[in-house]
C-alpha cells in the first residue's frame, strides 16, 4: 500500500489496473488489488450472500416508494443511508430464496386495523376499521398514504427469479380516520404478467398519517397477508 501527499494525482477512486485508489482525509491511497479471487462454496458462506442479495432486493423495493423512504429516513442514524436502514432491520428476517412475511416495510409504528386483505388478478382490496380506535389522531393529520410491497415467489418455470416484487401505493386526501375504509389498490397490466408466473404471493402493507404539507405525521407496523 502506498500514501500520496498532497494534491498531485487529485482525489482518486476506484480501479487502476491492478491497482485500487480512495482519498481519505485529503491523502490519495493505491494498494494492490489481489490477482484474483475465489468466493467461498462452503454452505454457509453461500446462504450468506444468498440472504444478502434476497434483503437487498428487498430494501431497494421499499426505498424506491417515497413514502416509506421518508420515513426511513427520520429514523436512521446520521452516518446511515435509508437503504442501509432498512437493510438492517430486514436482513435477519429473510429466507436464502425470498422475503418472508417477517420482513418490514415500516421500521414500528401503530397497529393497522385490517380485518381483510385479498391479493387479486387486477388489484389488492383491504378493509379497515376506524384507525383512531388504533392511535390517537391529532388536528394537524389531514391525509394518509398506503404503501404495499407484493411478494410473489414459488414460480411455475424453473427460468423465472425465485422470487418477485411489485410496489403498490395510494394517497387518500381527507380521510376520515373515524369511519371504516376500503382501501383499492390497483395492480396495473405489466404488473399482472409478473404475477402470473408465481404459484403463491404474500402482502406487507402500511399506512402513513401526513399533514396538510404532505409531511408524515405517524404511520403504522407492517401489516403481513
Amino acid at each position: 500500500m502506498a500514501v500520496v501527499k498532497g494534491n498531485v494525482l487529485g482525489n482518486l477512486s476506484g480501479k487502476l489496473g491492478n491497482l485500487s485508489a480512495r482519498t481519505v482525509k485529503g491523502r490519495t491511497i493505491l494498494a494492490a488489488r489481489p490477482s484474483s479471487f475465489q468466493a467461498s462454496q462452503d454452505p454457509d458462506s453461500i446462504a450468506v450472500r444468498q440472504k444478502f442479495a434476497v434483503t437487498a432486493n428487498f430494501s431497494k423495493n421499499v426505498a424506491a416508494i417515497p413514502i416509506l423512504k421518508s420515513i426511513w429516513d427520520s429514523v436512521k442514524t446520521q452516518d446511515m443511508s435509508v437503504f442501509n436502514a432498512i437493510f438492517k432491520n430486514n436482513y435477519k428476517f429473510s429466507a436464502v430464496d425470498r422475503p418472508t412475511d417477517q420482513n418490514i416495510i415500516t421500521p414500528d409504528g401503530f397497529l393497522l386495523p385490517v380485518t381483510s386483505a385479498i391479493v387479486g388478478v387486477n388489484d389488492v382490496t383491504a378493509e379497515l376499521t376506524a384507525i383512531d380506535a388504533a392511535t390517537i389522531i391529532s388536528e394537524d393529520e389531514k391525509d394518509i398514504s398506503f404503501a404495499a410491497l407484493i411478494i410473489y415467489h414459488n414460480p411455475i418455470s424453473d427460468e423465472d427469479e425465485k422470487f418477485n416484487i411489485i410496489s403498490l401505493s395510494k394517497d387518500v386526501d381527507d380521510y376520515d380516520f373515524a369511519v371504516d375504509y376500503t382501501l383499492t389498490l390497483d395492480i396495473h397490466s405489466s404488473q399482472s404478467v409478473i404475477a402470473a408466473k408465481y404459484q403463491n404471493s404474500f402482502l406487507l402493507l402500511a399506512a402513513v398519517t401526513k399533514d396538510i404539507t404532505d409531511k408524515a405525521v405517524q404511520y403504522s407496523k407492517t401489516f403481513a397477508q
